[in-house]
Parts: C-alpha cells; sequence; structure tokens
C-alpha cells in the first residue's frame, strides 16, 4: 500500500481584504431604488448586516424601514430619510445615490445581483468564524477536546444562519389563540369578499363577466352591496383593465357612477382609480411589475382588479413555469393587504353533463391560487329564453363559506341582479 504524504493546511492570508463585491452591493441598492419589484425581491433575501461596506448598510436598512412604512422609494425619498435621520454624510451624500442607481446594468437581474451580495456575506462570516476556532484550537480558552468542537459547530451555524430571524415564530396552541389580533372578518363585502381574499371570475365568451366586475367596481368604491344594495363601507378600488380602451370604458363607467349617485352613495374620487391598457401588461418583466407596485403605495387600494388573464404576460400560460411570475406578482399584490379579483376566459373543454367548463384557460396553477372560483355560464333555466340569465357557478371548491349568488339575471337598477327560480316573480330592487 502507497503511503500518502499528508496534504498541509493552506497558508492563512489575514492581510487578503474580505471577500466582498462593491459593485454587486451598488446594482441591488440601485435597483432597489429604481424598482419596487426589484425592492421586494432585494429585502426578502438580504440583511442590513450583508453589505460589506458601511454606508450600504445604512442604506439598505433606510431602504427597507421606508418600505415597510409603505413610503415609495427612489433616490429623492431616500435621500430625505438618509438625512432626517443624521445618516447622509455617512452614506457620501445626495450624489452618491444617484451613483448607485446609475450603477444598475439590469433591474430585472437584481435577484442576482442580491445572490452575489449574500454569498460573499456568507463567506466572510466563515472566515470570522474559522478564525476564531483557529485561535480557540491553539489553547487558552480551556475547553477539552469536545467542548471545542461544540464550540466550533456553534460559530459554522451562526455563520449559516446570520440574517435570519433569531426567534422561534411558532407559537404552542395556547399561545397562538391568545393572539391579540381579532378572529373577525375584515370584510370589504361583508359574507362576500374578506380583505386578502383572491377571487377568479371566468365566463363564456360575452357572458357579462366585465360587466360583473366593473359593477362590483363601482358598488364598492361608493359603499353599496353589489347584490343586496343595502349600504356597506366603502373601500377603495384600483381596476387595471388590459382589453379595452380609456374611451370603450368611460362609456361603460359612466351609466354606473350616476347609478350610484342616484342611489345617494356617489362614488368619491379618491376610492375609484382605473387605468386602461388594451396594449396588455407582462407581469414577468420587471418595468411592468415594478410600475404596478408603485401604484399600489400610492394609491393603498382595498381592492385590484385586473385582467383578463391571457393579456397579463404576452405569451400563453399553459404550463407553470409559464404562470409562475404572474402569480408571484399576483402575490405581492395580496401581501400589500388588497384583495384580488382576476378576470379569466373559462376554456373549451366540456365538464360533467356536457356543459362547458369554467375553469380558466392555461396553468392548471391557476385553479389552485385563488380563495374563490366562478364563471358565468349561460343557465339551463327557462328563465334564460326570457331574459339574460346565467348561472354563477363554482369550479373551484371555496376555502371558506361565503354567500354568492347561484344566478343572475340582467335588467334592474344594475346590470346583473340575483336570479332567485323558487321566487322568479320578485321585483327588480
Amino acid at each position: 500500500m502507497t503511503n500518502l504524504a499528508p496534504v498541509p493546511d493552506p497558508p492563512a492570508d489575514f492581510g487578503r481584504p474580505d471577500p466582498h463585491d462593491l459593485a454587486a452591493e451598488q446594482a441591488v441598492l440601485g435597483a432597489m431604488m429604481l424598482s419596487a419589484a426589484a425592492a421586494e425581491t432585494c429585502r426578502s433575501a438580504l440583511g442590513a448586516d450583508d453589505f460589506y461596506r458601511p454606508a450600504h448598510s445604512l442604506i439598505f436598512a433606510s431602504i427597507t424601514a421606508m418600505m415597510l412604512a409603505g413610503e415609495p422609494v427612489d433616490a429623492v425619498t431616500v435621500k430625505d430619510h438618509l438625512e432626517a435621520a443624521g445618516e447622509l454624510a455617512r452614506c457620501q451624500g445626495a450624489p452618491y445615490l444617484h451613483t448607485l442607481i446609475a450603477s444598475v446594468p439590469v433591474t430585472a437581474n437584481a435577484a442576482n445581483y442580491a445572490r452575489i451580495v449574500r454569498e460573499h456575506a456568507v463567506r466572510r462570516r466563515l472566515l470570522l468564524a474559522g478564525r476564531r476556532i483557529l485561535q480557540w484550537a491553539g489553547g487558552g480558552t480551556g475547553d477539552d477536546g469536545h467542548g471545542l468542537t461544540e464550540r466550533a459547530m456553534r460559530e459554522i451555524e451562526a455563520a449559516r444562519d446570520a440574517g435570519q430571524d433569531d426567534d422561534v415564530t411558532a407559537q404552542t396552541i395556547t399561545e397562538f389563540l391568545a393572539g391579540e389580533d381579532s378572529d373577525d372578518y375584515d370584510w370589504i363585502i361583508p359574507d362576500l369578499l374578506e380583505r386578502g381574499d383572491r377571487l377568479v371570475i371566468t365566463g363564456m365568451e360575452g357572458a357579462g363577466k366585465s360587466t360583473l366586475l366593473r359593477q362590483l367596481g363601482v358598488t364598492i368604491a361608493a359603499g353599496i352591496h353589489p347584490f343586496t344594495h343595502l349600504p356597506i363601507p366603502p373601500r377603495r378600488v384600483l381596476i387595471i383593465d388590459c382589453e379595452n380602451s380609456p374611451r370603450q370604458n368611460r362609456r361603460k363607467f359612466r351609466p354606473l357612477i350616476a347609478q350610484a349617485s342616484l342611489q345617494h352613495h356617489p362614488v368619491a374620487e379618491v376610492n375609484l382609480w382605473i387605468e386602461s391598457r388594451p396594449e396588455g401588461m407582462d407581469l414577468a418583466l420587471d418595468r411592468d411589475v415594478s410600475r404596478l407596485l408603485r401604484q399600489m403605495t400610492v394609491i393603498r387600494p382595498d381592492v385590484v382588479m385586473l385582467g383578463p388573464l391571457y393579456r397579463l404576460a404576452p405569451r400563453a400560460l399553459n404550463n407553470d413555469d409559464d404562470a409562475a411570475p404572474v402569480i408571484a406578482a399576483l402575490n405581492m399584490i395580496r401581501a400589500r393587504g388588497a384583495c384580488v379579483i382576476l378576470e379569466a376566459h373559462a376554456g373549451h373543454a366540456l365538464g360533467p353533463g356536457g356543459r362547458r367548463d369554467m375553469r380558466p384557460r392555461g396553468s392548471s396553477a391557476f385553479l389552485g391560487w385563488p380563495e374563490f372560483g366562478y364563471g358565468l355560464r349561460w343557465t339551463e333555466d327557462p328563465q334564460g329564453a326570457v331574459k339574460r340569465t346565467v348561472d354563477f357557478t363554482s369550479w373551484r371548491g371555496d376555502r371558506d363559506e361565503r354567500q354568492w349568488p347561484e344566478m343572475l339575471t340582467a335588467g334592474g337598477v344594475w346590470p346583473w341582479k340575483i336570479y332567485d327560480p323558487v321566487s322568479a316573480g320578485w321585483e327588480d330592487r
């Protein structure tokens, strides 16, 4: 058997700078000031102590504090925040913030810049841990071999876990049930929509799902229950229509706004915001996601209605990989406290009984994403031959009990009203 010479340990070069990449740190901070989506990505991946340059740690901490407070983030607002905290001079002044912005190659690569920063931070911590272990191994700690090994393992674990919350976030059942937050529903529409709900409404072509969504948007903003017409607290609504032009939308919204006033619930100007984007958008692009999140910061909507789904990306969303960035963007909206209502087209497949399947066209990921999924389908009830009537059918099991109508018929005070075949002779409300 051949004897192998022992391999010497590599020399410790303590004069060499610790691992870092200032260009990546600058790109992270610049991207966070340029893009709300990039800011969300970097905030979730990094901590202030992951940065090598102290000034960068201060800027990152300032941006993070502004995001948590719901404040808009850009070079001007960050400068004001640092100045108010007396930290601007330590960050090389306002011109350096613009230097950071100019250093960003592509904001869409923010996740990669953050990964580079994090990897260098871990390497620095491992080097520090290694130096401490070398000192302990040289003697003077009073530990035996087992104790020294335990200390070394804890040091390595600390390097691994740095930047993570130190506390255990799980609670015992007693602590959990004793929580101070209320168990009550935070209703947007009583018994229909709670804050944070995700609702997908589909429909057959021409069945009136866009009309229903506009009715929901106006009545929520006006403080009118969309089906019972009883007063409810008005909420702030943002509608992003990726199919109809501004001219088309004005024609559709004017009579609804007038109807709300006739019911003595005029829509307050700040409660209803509408953007028409017939060219569509691409929620896989950082540019469009950032634009959407900035609007969320400024408007602070309780409800965001957008769609149709096929216009939220310039490609078919036929698989989970295609759907993932769209769903991630929708979840960012929800994470900011809004209820998300998504319009989608139903597929063309036939379901049980030979009737049109109301599940949304495309990736199956959109079947599991919402709490509630409903579709408008022409009814087989005799009422359908008399007046425009649809079944409001659920295509997924509700995650909570709600009181959505089972059928809708056209006409009355609003475009759609509840139709009950058992009491079909009731009058319009």
